[in-house]
């Protein structure tokens, strides 16, 4: 076996590890503040989603309870007309005319009135609208005038006239 001649390539030019000072006397390490800049850029972002989501959950959560509570009151409001329905049948068959006339007259003491006890009232009849008093208010002068005051006073009339 043959060992190749390493004389024809120049070790001088290589830079080892070894070779290298890791920081001068002068300076301080250079790789640590690195580190730690990029590792403060990558925990910002992360801490942002973080809250983001955080947020929206708590979010949903409270839209649920919201939701929940009003399923809840709609169910009691459900039931609470059903109870007042059940309360009226009930009331009406309670409330009927003949235990009503019975109670009256045994336990309040109330009696049919005598015929001479009934009085009858005559009500008037309805004051029909006239017309005429209408037209005959306007005066030709007052339509010269000014046609909107004239307006305006046929609308004051006629709503006086609805008001007897």
């Amino acid at each position: 076996m043959l060992v190749a001649d390493n004389r024809a390539y120049d070790y001088s030019r290589e830079n080892y590890i070894n070779d290298i000072p890791l920081f001068d006397d002068d300076k301080k390490p250079i790789a640590k503040k690195v580190k730690k800049t990029k590792q403060k850029a990558h925990i910002l972002p992360i801490l942002l989603v973080f809250s983001m989501s955080i947020i929206m959950i708590s979010r949903y959560a409270y839209i649920a309870e919201i939701n929940f509570n009003n399923n809840k009151l709609e169910k009691e409001y459900k039931e609470i007309l059903k109870q007042n329905e059940l309360l009226n049948v009930s009331l009406m068959h309670t409330v009927n005319l003949q235990t009503l006339e019975k109670m009256a007259v045994e336990e309040l003491n109330m009696q049919y009135p005598d015929p001479n006890q009934i009085t009858y009232v005559m009500a008037a009849k309805p004051i029909e609208k006239n017309s005429n008093y209408e037209k005959s208010y306007l005066l030709k002068e007052d339509v010269a005038e000014n046609k909107y005051i004239t307006k305006a006073k046929l609308l004051i009339n006629s709503f006086i006239s609805l008001l007897d």
